[in-house]
């Protein structure tokens, strides 16, 4: 059995944002990391968390020697929350709630105002396509920020968001991530940034996570961050942590499996390897046995209500939608597969969303230059 890890809600991505949260005086519900807390502590006038997509500590380990500023400066590891995919772990970086809470929790989720499965961050349906005239997330499950939370009581703060091309059409590098960092916080007064990186995770996903150009895209992202820290002054602390890693995966074609797909009220949600079953009401049973006698070395299925209690997704005030979103089983990933119900000719190649050590453990990389 591959080594698997469950999110530990006191010792996570969740976690940072919960002690730069506390830092700025916004009243918080979850633990605090006291090793970020003891760097917080020194009263720096600006602070800086930069969120690199896929860069997980075996990414690290693998791609970079120890004589990089990436490796020399991970100071701890941590986990990510559950599933292990960018729109919950992104989501708990940016509320500092678990996903129990923000109810944001894969690719994917089911709108039964609208009886589709809707992308969240591209605002259309996963199988037809269909784009909505509305924010579908914004209406269903909209969270408070944490800029919006430090504004709140900290008005002094200057609060800034740094996003690549897809959303500014001059980042195109990480370098010009950097660069950008790097203007915003030599402006008078007291700065938080977040920046966020997207191609370490879209090359993993395209041609694997131990690829040539993942390689050279995590030597960019170590050449930026060192010319980072190396031209900035000491009154900024710099903390660096990535959503998940990425494991290389094998696709199934879950639409092979009639007798499975027979058993479904509507095509599966979420993750391919976090999936969500809406399971007809005389079928259950069938659906177990034929799930289970296909790919039980591969997933784990869990009733919806038997995985609530193991608290994967965290504490918290369960958010009003979230049992919609599991229907009525999840299947977790617990070796290098994905389960797929499209039809396309982009062959995954690596992926995320489930329990493996490599997909679970990320890093928690600190530049904190006074002592």
């Amino acid at each position: 059995m591959k080594p698997i890890v469950f999110p530990d809600y006191k010792k996570s991505i969740l976690n940072v944002s919960t002690s730069i949260l506390n830092h700025y005086g916004v009243k918080i519900s979850h633990p605090t990391l006291p090793l970020l807390d003891s760097h917080l502590s020194k009263n720096y006038r600006n602070i800086v968390l930069i969120l690199v997509d896929g860069l997980g500590e075996d990414a690290i380990i693998k791609h970079l020697s120890s004589s990089s500023k990436l490796y020399q400066n991970m100071a701890s590891t941590l986990t990510s929350v559950f599933p292990s995919t960018t729109v919950a772990a992104t989501t708990s970086v940016l509320s500092g709630k678990t996903p129990l809470e923000t109810g944001w929790l894969g690719w994917h989720q089911y709108i039964s105002e609208e009886d589709a499965s809707v992308i969240f961050f591209l605002n259309r349906d996963y199988y037809s396509l269909k784009s909505y005239d509305y924010l579908v997330a914004e209406r269903y499950v909209p969270y408070l920020n944490i800029y919006q939370q430090i504004t709140a009581v900290s008005p002094h703060i200057h609060t800034h968001e740094i996003f690549p091309a897809f959303r500014t059409p001059e980042h195109t590098t990480f370098a010009k991530i950097c660069e950008t960092i790097k203007n915003t916080i030599q402006a008078d007064g007291k700065h938080f940034v977040y920046a966020y990186w997207d191609k370490v995770d879209s090359l993993m996903h395209e041609y694997g996570p131990y690829s040539k150009p993942v390689h050279d895209m995590i030597m960019s992202v170590e050449e930026g961050y060192a010319n980072l820290i190396a031209s900035i002054e000491d009154d900024t602390l710099v903390i660096v942590i990535a959503d998940h890693g990425q494991v290389d995966v094998e696709t199934i074609q879950l639409t092979n499996y009639p007798l499975i797909i027979d058993t479904l009220k509507r095509l599966p949600s979420n993750e391919s390897r976090a999936s969500v079953f809406y399971v007809k009401d005389s079928m259950h049973e069938v659906f177990e046995n034929a799930f289970n006698s296909q790919f039980r070395q591969y997933f784990n299925l869990y009733k919806t209500e038997d995985l609530l209690k193991m608290g994967l997704f965290g504490n918290g005030k369960e958010h009003p939608r979230l049992r919609d979103f599991l229907g009525d089983y999840v299947a977790i990933a617990i070796d290098h597969y994905i389960l797929s119900t499209v039809n396309n000719d982009f062959v995954m190649r690596g992926q995320h969303a489930g329990l493996l050590k490599e997909e679970m453990i990320v890093p928690l990389i600190i530049h904190s230059p006074k002592k």
